[in-house]
């Protein structure tokens, strides 16, 4: 604890920030489950705000984190309780934001494979949705709205679609148009946005757009290097040089055009060199993720200066700095991995 408050004034964050860094790369401790990823709401110290977060179980065995009882330790310290637990899966949509912003997992990521970074496909075998017909995908919404209290889709202003690969990307842009048709239908007006690499050819990101009029492009880059060792071949094949352009055309045609990155995989000048390269890319604040391990496994994939939680912070700052000139900002809610929950410093846009 006296650790994470000296880093918390060397930075100039809140200690609420740096546990849930530390939270987040670290995972938890708990004796009851089984499960090496959970779901949870948890308020922290004497805040009076709630945080949204999934971090694993048990596959970091030196993490300082401990829960019992619904209580959070950091060691021997109480930091915060914890409320709602529940399995992290591929098959859940989950909402963000105050129940106004909806991420729809589509297309079975559960049978998704290939990154080494990733284990989501390997969170369940319960993943039997199918959503490739408008009939099912709305029947799931309208029961979803129901079980919620939601009036309508019109009260939501982002869904995001994030899903496992398709065969092609013509297969990808028929299941985006489907999924904006059955939205429509049902009401909604908002952000319709889509995460991955698949979509590529410019012409036919200009037809989408035609036809989904808020569309935005998370491209999934995720690593800077060594794609190819990291990344199933879909997504390899997607060049930093190729992804620089798409971000630039999605621009110029006023979609909304960012990246997702995750932080621990490379070090801290490698971090620096390609966040300059997209910065006038982009009009969004890229999505940026602190690696988790799935596995016991995955630590050796950590860089290890990212071994130590000032990494994360060092990161943020340079982070901060790189785009304190442009407009972009996080939004904490965003990402429940993100290097921004909790910060005092973020001012929502």
């Amino acid at each position: 604890m006296e650790y994470y408050q000296s880093l918390a004034l060397k930075y100039d964050v809140s200690l609420e920030n740096v546990l849930a860094i530390a939270l987040n790369r670290y995972g938890i401790k708990y004796a009851k489950t089984s499960d090496n990823r959970i779901r949870f709401n948890l308020k922290m110290l004497n805040s009076s705000q709630t945080y949204y977060f999934a971090v694993c179980v048990n596959t970091y065995p030196n993490s300082p984190f401990t829960l019992e009882n619904d209580n959070l330790y950091l060691e021997d310290t109480l930091v915060g309780q914890v409320q709602n637990i529940e399995k992290d899966t591929c098959t859940s949509t989950y909402f963000r934001n105050n129940y106004q912003a909806i991420t729809f997992n589509s297309n079975s990521r559960s049978k998704c494979a290939g990154c080494k970074f990733c284990g989501t496909y390997s969170l369940t075998e319960d993943d039997n949705y199918d959503f490739q017909k408008k009939d099912n995908v709305q029947e799931y919404f309208e029961n979803l709205l129901k079980e919620n209290n939601i009036a309508s889709l019109g009260k939501i202003k982002d869904i995001t679609i994030c899903t496992g690969c398709f065969l092609n990307e013509d297969e990808l842009i028929n299941h985006l148009l489907m999924l904006n048709e059955s939205f429509q239908e049902m009401g909604f007006t908002g952000n319709l946005n889509y995460i991955g690499s698949q979509l590529t050819t410019y012409a036919k990101i200009k037809d989408l757009t035609q036809n989904i009029p808020n569309f935005g492009l998370f491209l999934t880059i995720e690593k800077f290097l060594e794609r190819e060792k990291f990344m199933r071949p879909e997504k390899a094949k997607l060049t930093l040089e190729k992804a620089k352009c798409l971000l630039e055309y999605a621009k110029s045609l006023n979609v909304t055009a960012t990246f997702l990155y995750i932080l621990g995989l490379e070090n801290l000048e490698v971090v620096a060199k390609y966040f300059n390269y997209f910065k006038d890319s982009i009009n969004k604040f890229p999505i940026v993720q602190v690696f988790q391990d799935y596995t016991l496994e995955q630590e050796a994939y950590r860089v290890k200066e990212a071994k130590d939680i000032e990494y994360y912070l060092k990161a943020k700052a340079m982070l901060n700095a790189i785009f304190e000139s442009s407009n972009l900002r996080p939004k904490d809610w965003e990402n429940f991995r993100s290097l921004y929950v909790a910060d005092k410093k973020v001012r929502k846009i």
